[in-house]
């Protein structure tokens, strides 16, 4: 039987606190475990609510695992500045969920026991022979790390934000026949535009720039003249790439690693390949593919059919050999029908996809093996240094640590205990992207602009720059953002007005050519502007950039003399809409149905933002800015 204690969970005084802590999506789609222990600092606060750093890391952690599963998505985790992109994305839909559950109860939504206990019955991953298992329901939430009663009040909370997110989706994100006939109206359309465009330079000659209006420009603008805010520091960089450098390596130590580690250096069974296509868009096609089959169906070698009719110049000189592949490697099509081969010699059945015909052969197979350490004794050598300097750099992060904040006035101790330099930054400006290596990155750039470590005078702490470094700096010396003098920027200020006047003139004169033209398509124009005809437009030809494109597609169809000025690739353009050109009834209807399904995605995402949008308002969100940074800056190997 269920808990009888979820029904008094509704009216507990701490459903609401569970609440908060509990992250769930818009739409059920499973239940996690979310044990949520408490730690000193949590990076986000939303009402009386917190998201710890322990959950945020978990939540990440579940990102990364999933990340792993898909292709290249383990390159993209060796990043460290997409780690702390995706830590902060994770972030931000825990912050959705907690404030659009926060406002779910506010608003007095509530979902009583029976309801609970009938979704938990109909879970299928608690039914056994079609019927729900009550012990393999309490097997499985152990599992999971839960209670009875805590996977109640979890599911409870789930589905009362779900109560009010559902209908909602479900009315907003079916599209309506007409929105779709709108959206494959207009991508199925040719719009025929003239490009005007004025020569700035000729505009420039009558431009002129006095002193008074520098100075208003400079006067009511005040923040685009301010020197940033700015500090030098001194600072420890610990580094495994200097760390590598001082691992001893010797056979006897290469060969215990490799004794060890064995299992890591196994090489996969691999198969040589050979492989023969011929193109779709070549010539004779359907006649050489023919030619090849019959060839083949005559016991001709697979490599004298290669070298006479496959397109692949890399291969066909060599048989069609395309060398050894694990499975994966190859393109999806071809690797499933090499790995579904059992012997040598085999040739498989014509493969056809968008690229042409494909004939593959498996000349070879070679069984998963561990290699002999000379075979791999490179390989070896690498990973061996890498795990020697990676336990030498963790243990100096830690005597890092440790000395700096018991030696806190001065970075001297540390650097002679880790036989490292205590370097200078020089003058370092706040948000400066340019700033050399490690200065322009954001676990610096906070760090040294965090009031507490620029006033205090005191040793930092040791913050994570990327998977390799680590850093420790002492400020001494701060400056606040602040005004520069008008003789200082007099120059640049100059420049900035000059350009508005020139932007603003190009724009009128765009403007008087709009009027003629639209009046009179061949009226006479001035010497400084240029026009090109008959521009074809549709969504599939990139005539001009994306963002003149959008406002030209923006314009009527049904307005004579409609037109559009417009940045095109850093120009500004006049676009005049001279023709349109619908498709037929019946291609309408076919845009129609294919546009459904990306359209209902693209209103889902719309309403779920919208949601959010509206959830964090009604939350009283507050960032802690050092917490954060300390999660987003760990970015270990997951």
């Amino acid at each position: 039987m269920l808990s009888d204690k979820l029904r008094d969970g509704a009216n507990s005084k701490g459903f609401k606190i569970i609440l908060g802590l509990i992250m769930v999506s818009f739409v059920l789609t499973g239940v996690g475990g979310y044990l949520i222990p408490r730690l000193d600092t949590d990076p986000v606060s939303i009402g009386d609510y917190k998201i710890s750093s322990n959950e945020w890391t978990n939540q990440y952690n579940r990102q990364a695992q999933q990340l792993h599963r898909m292709q290249g998505g383990a390159q993209l985790l060796e990043n460290p500045q997409y780690v702390a992109t995706l830590k902060k994305q994770v972030l931000e839909r825990m912050i959705d969920n907690v404030a659009f559950n926060s406002t779910v109860w506010d608003l007095g939504i509530r979902i009583g026991d029976e309801q609970v206990r009938d979704v938990i019955r109909r879970t299928p991953a608690f039914q056994k022979d079609g019927r729900f298992d009550n012990e393999l329901y309490l097997a499985t939430i152990r599992n999971m790390g839960m209670s009875p009663d805590y996977y109640g009040e979890q599911l409870r909370v789930s589905l009362m934000s779900e109560s009010v997110a559902r209908p909602l989706l479900n009315t907003a994100t079916m599209p309506l026949p007409f929105e779709l006939d709108n959206v494959a109206k207009v991508i199925s359309q040719t719009r025929e535009v003239d490009l005007y465009t004025v020569d700035p330079a000729d505009l420039a000659k009558n431009i002129t720039v006095s002193d008074e209006e520098v100075k208003a420009y400079y006067d009511n603008n005040p923040n685009e003249f301010k020197a940033p805010a700015n500090v030098k520091f001194n600072y420890l960089l610990l580094s495994m790439d200097d760390l590598r450098s001082q691992v001893e390596v010797t056979d006897a130590k290469l060969e215990d690693f490799f004794n060890m580690y064995s299992e890591d250096f196994k090489i996969p069974e691999q198969r040589q390949v050979a492989h023969i296509i011929i193109r779709a868009n070549s010539k004779d096609a359907a006649k050489r593919v023919e030619a090849v089959e019959k060839a083949l169906a005559r016991g001709e070698s697979f490599a004298k059919v290669a070298k006479e009719y496959s397109d692949d110049n890399a291969t066909k000189d060599k048989g069609g050999d395309m060398g050894l592949f694990s499975q994966g490697q190859l393109a999806a099509n071809l690797d499933a029908v090499v790995f579904s081969m059992t012997k040598e010699g085999q040739i498989s059945d014509p493969i056809v996809d968008d690229f042409g015909t494909h004939f593959v052969a498996l000349t070879k197979i070679e069984a998963a093996h561990t290699p002999e350490l000379a075979d791999v004794k490179d390989k070896v050598k690498t990973a061996y240094v890498n795990a020697q300097a990676r336990d030498l750099y963790n243990e100096r992060v830690t005597t890092m640590s440790d000395l700096s904040f018991e030696n806190p006035d001065s970075l001297d101790v540390t650097a002679e205990a880790l036989k490292i330099k205590v370097q200078d930054s020089k003058k370092v400006n706040q948000g400066d992207s340019a700033a050399k290596w490690p200065f322009n990155t954001e676990a610096v750039q906070s760090l040294a602009f965090n009031e507490e470590v620029y006033s205090s005078g005191v040793n930092s702490q040791v913050v994570s720059i990327d998977d390799n470094n680590s850093i420790v700096i002492n400020v001494y010396e701060h400056h606040e953002a602040a005004l520069r003098s008008f003789e200082d920027v007099k120059e640049l200020a100059t420049k900035i007005v000059n350009n508005n006047k020139l932007n603003a003139a190009i724009d009128e004169a765009l403007e008087q050519v709009a009027v003629k033209v639209t009046q009179d398509e061949n009226a006479s124009l001035a010497k400084n502007i240029s026009v090109k005809k008959n521009v074809i437009l549709s969504p599939s030809v990139n005539s001009v950039s994306a963002q003149m494109s959008q406002a030209i597609y923006a314009l009527p169809s049904d307005t004579k003399g409609a037109y559009v000025i417009n940045d095109n690739n850093g120009i500004e353009t006049l676009a005049v809409l001279k023709k349109v050109t619908e498709t037929s009834a019946e291609d309408l209807k076919t845009y129609a149905q294919v546009m459904n399904v990306p359209y209902a995605q693209y209103l889902n995402v719309v309403v779920q933002n919208g949601l959010n949008r509206q959830a964090r308002a009604l939350s009283d969100i507050i960032y802690n800015q050092e917490a954060i940074n300390l999660v987003t800056q760990n970015n270990n190997e997951e």
